[in-house]
């Protein structure tokens, strides 16, 4: 019998061994629940609170449905009693058709190692073959925090977001303090080089609304980071939507950030396009 990994010691083996045991019909779904996580769990989908009882009632559905699935972990970073991770699920539905679910959590474990809390965001899509987003290699990314430029991410997302609001301080300048010249931004899936992330920065300065960083959690594992927080409008700036973002980062060897990857939800809980 294969001995159930606790999320605290292999999050990454958790979520292949509870999404394996929780869509196999051969075990019992409240045992298999009640494995992984304590009982007075809480859950936040999509901005919506999730009790046990509806968590169990989605998990049937899926059980019901008995379709091949393929879990694709992209993106683990634990850091004590917190852990994020960003995964898909994928199933088959004609040719080569699949409908695939992204998810990003952020979790809080109990002392018992199990899962004491969440809050996830996720979407439905519709793709061709696999998933076109590396899946995670627990070896990589795992070095020790690099030398040079402060590496703290609370720090680089609050200090860059305010340089790059400021406009007495030149965008290029800003952007190159935090950001290796070949870093890559992905927004909710679509690249950015600095190039158009500079573009994009510019038409926020010059007529996007002014927002405040909330930030609700924050998590470094060697060179990488995971953070999750509220992009609140200015009551005196222009008018617009709070936005809940969930990013994941690496460091170059230099402190600066050079791959990020973030998603970005309305209030509402929809992904914007």
């Amino acid at each position: 019998m294969t001995i159930a990994p606790r999320p605290a010691d292999d999050f990454a083996g958790y979520l292949r061994t509870y999404t394996a045991d929780a869509f196999a019909a051969t075990q019992n779904l409240e045992d298999v629940w009640d494995r992984y996580h304590v009982p007075d769990a809480t859950h936040l989908v999509n901005r919506k609170q999730c009790d046990r009882a509806t968590v169990l009632k989605n998990l049937e559905q899926w059980r019901a449905d008995r379709t091949p699935y393929e879990l694709w972990i992209h993106e683990v970073v634990v850091d004590g009693n917190r852990a994020a991770a960003r995964y898909t699920i994928s199933k088959p539905l004609v040719m080569q058709v699949r409908h695939n679910t992204e998810s990003v959590m952020f979790a809080d474990l109990a002392d018992d190692g199990r899962v004491a809390s969440t809050v996830t965001t996720a979407r439905s899509t519709y793709g061709w073959g696999g998933s076109d987003s590396p899946t995670w290699d627990g070896d990589a990314g795992s070095a020790g925090a690099p030398n040079g430029a402060p590496t703290d991410p609370a720090a680089y997302l609050t200090t860059f977001a305010e340089l790059a609001d400021d406009p007495d301080v030149p965008l290029e300048e800003a952007f190159d303090r935090f950001h290796t010249p070949d870093s890559v931004q992905y927004i909710n899936g679509t690249p950015m080089q600095r190039p158009a992330a500079l573009q994009s920065l510019a038409a926020a300065r010059d007529s996007g609304p002014d927002y405040a960083l909330d930030l609700h959690a924050v998590l470094t594992q060697g060179n990488r980071f995971a953070a999750r927080y509220s992009m609140v409008p200015s009551p005196h700036g222009r008018r617009a939507g709070e936005m809940e973002v969930f990013t994941f980062g690496e460091f170059a060897d230099d402190g600066r950030v050079r791959l990020l990857r973030s998603v970005m939800q309305t209030k509402s809980g929809y992904w914007p396009t």
